[in-house]
């Protein structure tokens, strides 16, 4: 598990889609770790740059921030990722009628977030990439 420091960072790149088409223009979103006490952890959150409030976490989360014990482990593949090339599993499943897909590298790291979802009109997806970091990855 990848040991997070109060203070450190992790920036995502952030598409939005419905139906195949970009809803929105990419976006970027900034976790900023502001305290760590035990496994529990205050996360800021900022998109382009704008404060977005706080999240609670877990340190036993994936990157400390996303919770994936509900999915499951469906394979792995090689990714290229903004940090070079890796080895990642991938775990999926659904959670309150959301489908996740992550792909874990080493130490329960997240390289890349995809949720979708059904709207009835349009399917909604979201992805992150993993692209910039405080601490060495």
């Amino acid at each position: 598990m990848l040991q997070v420091p109060e203070g450190a960072w992790f920036g995502f790149q952030v598409n939005i889609s419905e139906s195949g088409k970009p809803k929105v223009a990419p976006m970027v979103e900034r976790y900023t770790f502001e305290k760590i006490d035990g496994e529990d952890c205050t996360v800021a959150v900022e998109c382009n740059g704008e404060p977005k409030g706080r999240i609670h976490t877990k340190t036993s989360f994936a990157s400390s921030l996303f919770d994936f014990s509900q999915l499951e482990k469906k394979g792995s593949e090689n990714i290229n990722t903004n940090f070079g090339h890796f080895y990642a599993n991938i775990y999926e499943g659904v959670v309150d009628g959301v489908s996740i897909r992550m792909y874990l590298g080493k130490d329960d790291i997240v390289f890349r977030r995809v949720i979708s979802y059904d709207k009835g009109d349009a399917l909604y997806s979201e992805s992150r990439e993993f692209c910039w970091s405080s601490i060495r990855i």
